[in-house]
């Protein structure tokens, strides 16, 4: 029986590609952010962070389910269990639309408002010392580019996803 030759070890143009140097600083990112993050916004607020997220984009007003799972990038039934843990803390109701019995619109509380607002002090609080050597102009530099990546990244998803004829 023959042993397999072992798989040839990466070379260091691998090791140190954008793509490989990309995922990697993004993993450390939000690594450091989350571990720390998603404990506190629990202790302090009860959230996890799908559920500002959640909330962070229902300042702008009510929105249905299906348009909630798009902007935050998850499944229908995930948006279904952000929403169910955000309802039973009284941070956002779900209504019938008028229009459609079956249509259903999601609208934040005043409790879920005051909630939003105490975490993102929280969020702050933690995101502020990490960003604040860059400056502002950096920063926006940083959050416009890293907006571009994802919106590329969410075309070429729904590209592989797309029956090929």
């Amino acid at each position: 029986m023959s042993v397999p030759s072992p798989l040839p070890l990466a070379s260091v143009a691998e090791l140190h590609s954008p793509e490989l140097q990309f995922l990697t600083a993004l993993w450390d990112t939000w690594q450091a952010l989350t571990t720390v993050g998603e404990a506190r916004l629990r202790e302090r607020h009860g959230l996890d962070l799908r559920g500002f997220i959640a909330l962070s984009y229902l300042q702008g007003g009510p929105q249905q389910p299906a348009d909630l799972a798009r902007e935050l990038g998850v499944p229908r039934y995930e948006v279904s269990r952000v929403l169910s843990a955000l309802d039973a803390l009284g941070a956002v109701t779900r209504q019938r639309t008028e229009t459609d019995g079956r249509g259903v619109m999601v609208h934040i509380t005043p409790a879920g408002r005051e909630r939003w607002a105490a975490a993102l002090h929280t969020v702050r609080a933690l995101t502020g010392p990490p960003l604040a050597p860059l400056g502002a102009e950096q920063q926006l530099t940083l959050i416009q580019t890293l907006q571009g990546v994802a919106q590329a990244a969410r075309q070429q998803t729904q590209a592989l996803q797309e029956p090929t004829p």
